[in-house]
């Protein structure tokens, strides 16, 4: 059992660790639903196994962003002067999100965010005008403030940040979708340390945590997604630089489409 549970954590990872690298998302999207089919088929506790799948996805992502924002950088796609703006309220964000989960019902969340990301995905495939302007009226002081919202959001559904930080970056900040990419990942590392930590706390002391558990987080999982991740990153990074840049934003706009189609549906 446990050689198979490690082998579908594989499985997992090394597809996540293609759509982390392509899009810059973490590859939480990929994780979290996966998580919650092998969680349920192991028995584990049904009130924690959304906290568990989630928590665990956040952990990975830790991993799984250092490769490729590492892979990102090398290439000069990480604008890094946005990253640090975005950081003082993405950290604050990841900790806020994940003690939020710990208490509340997610679900109307989950229905505006799917909304919210149907929006912007149809946003970018329709494309604009002037990429590379951005919105003038919000100034950088406004960023910690972008950087909580993504935080918060990101945290609650163990997700890397990058469904959000993409689309702010590449709409209002107006930075070329491969930098906004590539600045996302950096991002989505500073969320996931704070938003694992957070689920740890959180987790601690639970009564129903399976065997092995630390807070909301499985080290067998965990294990498992990021030796798949670190395989397939640099895969995805290598699509992501050869792919002409409009087809990359309509590729991600179309990713975000299923996403809130997905999350309304669940």
């Amino acid at each position: 059992m446990i050689s198979m549970f490690f082998v579908a954590a594989l499985i997992t990872g090394l597809i996540a660790g293609v759509i982390a690298g392509l899009f810059g998302v973490g590859g939480g999207i990929i994780i979290v639903p996966a998580l919650l089919v092998l969680y349920a088929s192991h028995d584990i506790h049904p009130e924690i196994i959304m906290h568990l799948a989630v928590g665990t996805s956040l952990a990975t992502i830790v991993v799984t962003n250092i490769s490729a924002t590492f892979n990102h950088h090398r290439r000069g796609a990480v604008d890094w002067k946005h990253v640090l703006q975005f950081i003082p309220g993405i950290l604050l964000g990841a900790w806020l999100g994940s003690q939020l989960a710990a208490i509340m019902n997610g679900s109307l969340l989950r229905l505006l965010f799917g909304c919210f990301e149907i929006i912007v995905g149809l946003e970018m495939l329709r494309g604009r005008k002037g990429e590379g302007s951005g919105i003038p009226l919000l100034s950088g002081l406004f960023n910690p403030v972008l950087g909580l919202l993504i935080g918060t959001i990101s945290s609650l559904f163990g997700i890397g940040g990058g469904t959000l930080a993409v689309p702010v970056l590449n709409l209002i900040r107006g930075l070329p979708m491969l930098k906004s990419v590539g600045s996302a990942s950096a991002m989505g590392f500073f969320l996931a340390c704070s938003g694992a930590m957070g689920y740890i706390q959180a987790g601690m002391g639970n009564p129903h945590l399976p065997p092995g558990a630390f807070g909301f987080i499985l080290p067998q999982a965990f294990l498992g997604i990021v030796c798949g991740t670190l395989l397939t990153t640099p895969i995805g990074v290598r699509l992501a630089h050869a792919l002409p840049q409009k087809q990359l934003k309509r590729g991600f706009g179309l990713f975000l489409i299923v996403i809130g189609i997905k999350l309304i549906m669940k």
